[in-house]
């Protein structure tokens, strides 16, 4: 369905910027006819004519080609099923993406909502029930609780107190009461923090934002055409994100410092874009290869790469997702993504072809790496990341051809493998 749809992605573009057919027509040199045809999918087109109105609409070639990000309608398959009592057109998901793309969206958002809600009630039940600091904190209230009775009957009921003593217990219930205080605060700040300790799941970081913006490669950074603080200061941030900012942009720095893109690329080519072989032509290590090649230049020549870097529960740290490739942001993606496999073999680089469901394939490398060293009695703390890409063809031919082929998808509820041994959860679209 999605490649049907590009006609349809045309047309929608230019309804949005009010342009007619004829005047499109005319910047992209075909007739208003012929483009009528293209816009109803009948005809195909692709090269210049395509690249043409894409610059007219404002959008990318890939926008228009590619179909939407696979992460949004995966999410709008999600929401379809969320009321099982409304019948749902689920075999026209992506069509309703293609022609409506903000109400898309705004679905999507609100069905992230609901499972972000969802979460934050099974975690506060679950801390409730099982949480060693909320039992703790129980304990001390309880404690606060029969220390200031028990001192407050003992001065209500005795009116012969010498002073002195007197003065004693009305100190210790003063400090009593102050500890509980104090308990009751920390309590109330641990299940609902204040605006500043509180984190907007569904919003981007604003690195993350200034990435997504500029196709993960921050060209003046590259070619030093803005300083770090020049960028920050055009991004009106707070203090604290300010400072995460510059930590971020300060690493991209020093990724550009130790691999310059220019020779970079250069070399990168004569090795095919491989980032084993590309670790060792510059002595270094995979997972410095592996964030370089995430951060390219958009173009046809150059492979496109997506990363996920996770610790060793799984959490996201880092990620960049391509259109036909979507990743968690929270967690919970395929459990046979090679990414999980690797933390069990740090320092190990596993590589690995990915079959998707609806026929996508991916050419993978995993990378486990310890971040700090163990001590005795305790494991090292390990992280690892995937690199991935659909250009597998632009990448030296025994990477691929003699790779493990893995039968894997995005995330259990939108797989149709029904029959995988790590299934975790059912498929929201099987018929009942």
């Amino acid at each position: 369905m999605v490649g049907t749809l590009l006609g349809t992605r045309i047309r929608e573009n230019r309804k949005a910027l009010k342009l007619t057919q004829k005047d499109l027509a005319k910047i992209a040199g075909i007739s208003a006819s012929y483009l009528n045809l293209i816009e109803h999918n009948r005809r195909g087109i692709a090269g210049k004519t395509l690249n043409t109105i894409a610059r007219a609409l404002s959008v990318e070639p890939s926008e228009l080609s590619d179909g939407m990000n696979q992460s949004l309608i995966n999410r709008l398959k999600s929401a379809a099923i969320r009321n099982k009592q409304i019948n749902t057109e689920t075999n026209r998901i992506e069509e309703f993406a293609a022609r409506f793309p903000g109400f898309a969206r705004l679905i999507a958002r609100q069905s992230d909502q609901i499972n972000i809600r969802d979460e934050e009630f099974t975690i506060l039940s679950d801390q409730l029930k099982h949480d060693p600091y909320f039992a703790e904190a129980m304990h001390l209230l309880l404690s606060n609780i029969t220390t200031i009775r028990s001192t407050a009957d003992i001065l209500a009921g005795n009116s012969n107190i010498p002073t002195k003593t007197s003065k004693r217990f009305i100190d210790n219930l003063a400090e009593e009461a102050l500890k509980l205080s104090n308990t009751a605060e920390d309590i109330f700040d641990y299940f609902e923090p204040t605006s500043e300790k509180q984190v907007t799941n569904l919003d981007l970081s604003p690195f993350e934002l200034l990435l997504e913006k500029n196709s993960y490669y921050l060209k003046d950074l590259e070619y030093k055409k803005q300083t770090i603080d020049e960028i920050l200061s055009s991004l009106n941030l707070s203090s604290e994100d300010h400072a995460k900012t510059k930590n971020s942009l300060n690493a991209y720095v020093e990724m550009v410092k130790n691999l310059p893109i220019n020779s970079f690329l250069d070399v990168a080519v004569k090795h095919s874009y491989d980032a084993i072989s590309l670790a060792k032509h510059f002595n270094t290590d995979i997972l410095s290869i592996c964030f370089r090649l995430a951060h390219l230049p958009k173009r046809s020549d150059i492979p496109k790469f997506g990363i996920i870097q996770c610790d060793a529960s799984g959490s996201v740290l880092y990620r960049k997702q391509l259109n036909s490739f979507s990743l968690p942001r929270y967690g919970g993606a395929c459990p046979l993504w090679p990414v999980y496999r690797s933390l069990s073999q740090p320092l190990q680089p596993i590589r690995a072809m990915l079959d998707m469901p609806m026929g996508d394939r991916f050419h993978t490398i995993s990378f486990a790496y310890p971040t700090e060293a163990a001590q005795i009695g305790m494991p090292a703390l390990t992280e690892a990341v995937m690199l991935f890409t659909p250009d597998y063809l632009m990448l030296p031919k025994i990477s691929h051809t003699q790779t493990p082929q893995l039968a894997v998808g995005l995330q259990c509820t939108v797989c149709s493998r029904l029959e995988c041994p790590a299934r975790r959860a059912p498929y929201l679209l099987e018929s009942k």
